[in-house]
């Protein structure tokens, strides 16, 4: 069985994730809280009597004879998908001071698995853990602070949060400490110390980070300029699938800034991002068809990816132009064209003479 502290980890970072997972239960998973208390007494000597599968549907795991659940067990229930379950056992655990039931209660009521939303109480259940060290109770509750969700807003609290998180090597807490020290805002504005912490985050692969650092690096906050250090990171976070990432690497590479120039590899970054649905990549690429920079000279294909890009808010005269000197077949494929990448987005003309909208 994976140690409390890999699940506890893998829990927190997923628990966004868990959230959409809460509309795929069935009405039985829903419990009142006066009824998890019942389920809760009994759990406290033995598995609960009914227990309910989770959307995952995977049975539920044995607990070895002769012993009690313990908070590990209770993390693989919650792992399978069996809410109820683990809300009824982690709840005598947690009120025991059991930090890792703690921190799932926490859960449990952030997400409304097994029990309703309740971001006070679970903000309340982090508060406990946290108390008791626990980075991954901190993290949550940070961003609890941050945003004032449960608690009121205080971006000190969130920021001596983070650094409970940091100090253990928490990626996403290490990135939000940089932000705050950026910000000057329950940190004091601190340049360097932001970078450093980025530069720990974005070693352990974090994308937001290292797109954060590589553009501190290009911008050069701080006073150090490098746009080599600044494309690296810039790729690392492309390579990871970070759409902005993308796009401002795809235009370091067509422009050979930091990086040998690559047209061609730049359009592949902006397709990447293009097809991820950002209308701003839908655009460069846009541009690189219509102009055979990167890519085979291909009207349709630069009229197509321009209407999407138009109708999600990315306007270009420039290409505007372009499209109006295509003939009123080519601008009819195009739209066909758009089509396909989104159905939706393009309204039918029957007239294929008519401007695009």
């Amino acid at each position: 069985m994976q140690s409390r502290a890999v699940i506890l980890k893998a829990l927190i970072l997923g628990a966004s994730v868990l959230v959409a997972w809460a509309g795929l239960a069935t009405a039985q998973e829903t419990m009142s809280e006066a009824a998890a208390e019942s389920a809760a007494e009994a759990a406290k000597t033995a598995l609960p009597e009914v227990t309910l599968k989770g959307p995952t549907q995977t049975p539920l795991p044995k607990l070895p004879e002769g012993t009690s659940p313990d908070a590990e067990f209770v993390y693989g229930v919650f792992q399978r998908g069996w809410y109820l379950t683990a809300l009824a056992l982690a709840t005598p655990l947690a009120e025991a001071g059991d930090v890792a039931a703690q921190t799932l209660m926490g859960v449990l009521h952030e997400t409304g698995l097994g029990i309703r939303q309740d971001p006070v109480k679970a903000a309340q259940w982090y508060e406990l853990a946290a108390g008791q060290g626990d980075p991954g109770a901190s993290l949550q509750l940070a961003q609890f602070h941050l945003l004032g969700k449960g608690v009121p807003a205080d971006k000190k609290k969130a920021a001596d949060l983070f650094e409970i998180a940091a100090e253990a090597g928490n990626p996403s807490a290490l990135y939000n400490l940089a932000l705050l020290y950026q910000e000057g805002e329950g940190r004091p504005h601190d340049e360097n110390k932001a970078r450093e912490l980025l530069k720990e985050a974005a070693s352990l692969n974090d994308p937001d980070a290292q797109y954060a650092l590589g553009l501190s690096f290009l911008e050069g906050l701080s006073g150090v300029s490098d746009a080599g250090q600044g494309a690296f990171w810039l790729g690392r976070a492309a390579r990871r699938g970070h759409t902005s990432a993308q796009i401002y690497y795809g235009i370091l590479r067509f422009q050979g800034k930091g990086v040998e120039p690559n047209e061609q590899e730049a359009g592949d970054w902006f397709e990447r991002a293009a097809t991820a649905g950002n209308p701003v990549a839908m655009n460069r690429l846009a541009r690189l068809y219509a102009y055979g920079r990167g890519r085979e000279l291909d009207p349709v294909a630069a009229a197509g990816w321009h209407y999407v890009a138009r109708a999600l808010g990315v306007s270009d005269f420039q290409l505007d132009g372009f499209v109006e000197s295509l003939d009123d077949e080519t601008r009819l494929q195009a739209r066909k064209k758009a089509e396909q990448f989104s159905a939706t987005l393009i309204p039918e003309v029957e007239d294929p003479s008519q401007k695009s909208p």
